[in-house]
């Protein structure tokens, strides 16, 4: 299948900064089958978005995504490396193999 050249301009040239990131606007080609570019602009339509809009905006969302996601594995992995204090008293040997 051919594939065809696409120019998108998208916010997603990222400049980090302390907190956060400050964007760029950037030309970036795109080559991809003409059927994923026909699905894409019928996306976008549905969206009421441009093409490059709505590129921009499903990218922004999954690094948003993303980058919740490591947030929230991060303070899973403290919360066990600090374990929860359920109160009482261990169990014995006894106790825990006791049926």
């Amino acid at each position: 299948m051919p594939c065809y050249n696409y120019y998108v301009q998208t916010k997603l040239a990222w400049r980090a900064m302390d907190h956060g990131y400050e964007k760029m606007n950037r030309n970036v080609t795109l080559r991809m089958d003409e059927g994923l570019l026909t699905e894409l602009r019928h996306r976008a339509v549905d969206a009421q978005m441009s093409l490059s809009a709505w590129i921009t905006s499903t990218l922004e969302e999954r690094i948003q995504g993303d980058l919740k996601y490591s947030q929230a594995r991060s303070r899973a992995l403290k919360r066990l490396d600090q374990g929860l204090r359920l109160g009482g008293e261990p169990l014995t040997r006894e106790q825990a193999h006791a049926r």
